[in-house]
């Protein structure tokens, strides 16, 4: 399966036609289940985010409500830390479902050449398209990453479509921006943010940060 995060295997068996059994199994282990033995519990909130760069902050966050659970203090949450962790793991949603979406799923479904002849306006198009001819004139598709390489599949998207897919692959990645943004200016950074501990958060609200 191209273009997720971490690896994963799909086994299906085929029969005339028909899947009669199919798994899922992801195969990469990477060790978290033993460098997390014996350290400080309240290491687990920054350790575990290290599992996806992507989406660190529900790893995180994961933690930090085991975290109250054991600690007895699920039930005392201040309700600024409450909504913060709220506003902090809405934003790398966000931010997440737009890369899996647009930046990692998307390209396998839609034919950005289709923009090398595109007439209209659209400043984000035109770039594509400019983009693409630098490529073309130096014929050099490598120049073209990360469209290519790719795969030479069956796309069905009519022109106009795949046009418009592509103008939103490029505005994805102002939006995704935006969403790490949020969550950097409450989670001191992001990816791997530093400000939801055990007990709720270190960061505060200020009139500056919500403008």
């Amino acid at each position: 399966i191209t273009r997720i995060e971490g690896h994963l295997k799909i086994e299906a068996t085929v029969d005339g036609g028909e899947v009669k059994d199919a798994k899922c199994v992801g195969t990469l282990f990477r060790g978290f289940e033993i460098f997390m033995k014996d350290r400080d519990p309240r290491d687990a909130v920054h350790i575990t985010q290290r599992i996806c760069g992507v989406c660190p902050t529900s790893h995180g966050t994961t933690a930090a409500l085991n975290l109250d659970a054991a600690f007895g203090v699920a039930d005392k949450i201040p309700n600024n830390g409450r909504i913060l962790r709220n506003l902090i793991q809405g934003a790398n949603y966000i931010a997440s479902h737009i890369v899996h979406f647009y930046h990692l799923a998307a390209l396998d479904y839609v034919d950005v050449t289709e923009v090398a002849d595109y007439d209209g306006t659209d400043p984000e198009l035109l770039k594509v398209k400019d983009f693409i001819s630098r490529a073309l004139a130096a014929g050099d598709m490598s120049m073209l990453a990360p469209f290519y390489p790719r795969y030479e599949g069956d796309y069905r998207l009519p022109k106009k479509v795949a046009q418009a897919a592509v103008a939103h692959y490029v505005e994805g990645l102002n939006m995704r921006r935006l969403a790490h943004e949020m969550s950097a200016i409450y989670s001191g950074r992001l990816p791997h943010s530093v400000a939801v501990v055990a007990g709720g958060v270190t960061s505060h609200p200020s009139i500056d940060s919500i403008s």
